[in-house]
């Protein structure tokens, strides 16, 4: 692939003024206009150093309804329970395997316009700093498009800890269904048609990650396919002139996927199944694709234990969520509140916690864990609302803390923490009862975070919007 056109433009009229995360760009006369296809942050390494092709944004949104092959294909089970949701799961990987078994195994060559695989708007375009340049934290990167989350400590995996702090990178992709949706909304990409913020039956959405560590700081990546990203290093980001932190073209090695399936006849209460699946070291297989193995499933938030400090039954038990069986312990180690389904990469688990009742955790008190498990994958997403005004974890602050900052959230079984376990259809936002304006996003937390740029770029959003590192 030859060098791609990052700055792609679509920019149906004129934009009168800029704010919220493009305001710096406002202020500087050289500044680019937002644009909502933009392929990356316009940062790319010398040719001489990365003689390979960057991977281009798909934004060739289908223009008539897709035909679900998924509604044709999926296992007769019904509404999915802990014993049908193996078969379900087995079921989706082989599904997608012909679109996507080369995004994991063979990810320099992997192309979504080849695969029919599409992008959200409004993620790649990058931010100004005070001195101009772009931030190279920011937007999607230029080699594989992929999206900048948290850094994870070694404390995150206390049975199999990595030699050294790194972070996931990710991309996320829609598949034509979904993307035919995706068309409606963005038919004018400044004024988004919220109306049109739901998904229909059989959209799939998948997310693979990779973490920026070696086999030997991490030997459950042994024989993993490697891809390349070009953004800071996690060292640098302890530098603390941002204007140091300068991209390197930095290898990584594929660690989990996530796929999330429209399909409320599985999951009849939230309208959405979502699945999680690791690379697995131990497996046999010919490749990365066939030792990539599922973690397990979740339709559900199990509302009936939101209520118990515990999150889970009188036994430990879930009912909509299914835990693949002989996990290693990386795996188990980041599961979600109560044991509800979260992958590896998902930070489910969050450390140094204090709650709003005082009660603090990793203190010392044999009472209080050196962690909580807080999150989980349809909790977290549950958040997926416009105006995005709650945060991904049951805190009442918006704001994530600083890294290894106190990150307060509300007390485990009560009624505010309660509010994230709860089951919705994707048109009722989670913070919506008793307001007005407040939409549900259909579970899908990047066209919120699109939605929030959009509006903040047309100069239509009266909310302040942090930066938010993504996971």
């Amino acid at each position: 692939m030859k060098r791609p056109n990052a700055s792609r433009r679509f920019l149906i009229r004129a934009v009168s003024g800029l704010g919220g995360l493009f305001l710096c760009g406002a202020l500087m006369a050289d500044a680019a206009p937002p644009d909502p296809f933009a392929g990356n942050n316009t940062l790319y390494p010398d040719p001489k150093d990365w003689p390979h092709g960057f991977r281009t944004s798909n934004y060739a949104y289908p223009p008539k309804p897709v035909a679900a092959r998924w509604l044709q294909v999926r296992p007769n089970t019904g509404a999915l329970t802990k014993q049908t949701a193996p078969a379900y799961v087995a079921a989706v990987k082989k599904f997608i395997e012909r679109d996507l078994s080369g995004l994991v195994n063979d990810p320099l060559k992997w192309s979504p316009q080849d695969a029919g695989w599409y992008d959200m708007p409004w993620g790649g375009q990058g931010t100004p700093m005070a001195n101009g340049q772009v931030d190279p934290e920011s937007g999607r990167e230029s080699l594989l498009g992929s999206y900048t989350g948290q850094v994870l400590q070694p404390d995150s995996y206390p049975s199999n800890p990595p030699a050294a702090p790194f972070q996931n990178h990710a991309v996320v992709y829609y598949n034509d269904v979904a993307a035919h949706q995706l068309g409606k909304v963005w038919k004018d990409p400044f004024h988004p048609d919220l109306k049109a913020a739901q998904f229909p039956e059989g959209s799939m959405v998948v997310k693979v990650e990779a973490a920026t560590l070696t086999e030997l700081q991490w030997p459950v990546l042994r024989n993993s396919s490697i891809s390349y990203i070009y953004r800071p290093t996690v060292a640098s980001l302890n530098e603390p002139d941002p204007m140091k932190r300068t991209p390197v073209i930095t290898p990584m090695r594929f660690l989990q996927m996530a796929v999330r399936v429209k399909d409320s006849r599985a999951a009849p209460d939230t309208g959405w199944v979502f699945i999680a699946f690791f690379y697995d070291a131990r497996a046999s297989g010919a490749t990365v694709w066939d030792r990539t193995q599922p973690v397990g499933a979740m339709w559900g938030n199990d509302p009936e234990f939101s209520g118990s400090p515990s999150g889970a039954g009188p036994k430990g038990e879930l009912k909509q969520t299914w835990v693949a069986p002989n996990l290693p312990s990386f795996v188990t180690d980041g599961l979600g509140w109560g044991g509800r389904l979260a992958g590896p990469l998902d930070l489910g688990l969050r450390h140094n916690v204090v709650t709003v009742s005082g009660r603090r955790y990793g203190d010392g008190n044999p009472a209080n864990p050196p962690s909580l498990a807080s999150s989980a994958c349809v909790s977290c997403h549950s958040a997926a609302q416009y105006p995005f005004v709650a945060n991904l974890y049951p805190s009442p602050n918006m704001k994530f803390p600083p890294e290894g900052g106190q990150f307060l959230l509300f007390d485990p079984g009560s009624a505010q923490w309660a509010q994230w376990f709860k089951n919705r259809p994707g048109t009722q936002a989670l913070s919506g009862r008793g307001h007005k304006g407040i939409v549900g996003t259909d579970y899908d937390m990047m066209l919120t975070f699109a939605l929030m740029r959009a509006n903040g770029s047309a100069d239509t959003d009266a909310f302040i919007r942090h930066r938010r590192a993504g996971h």
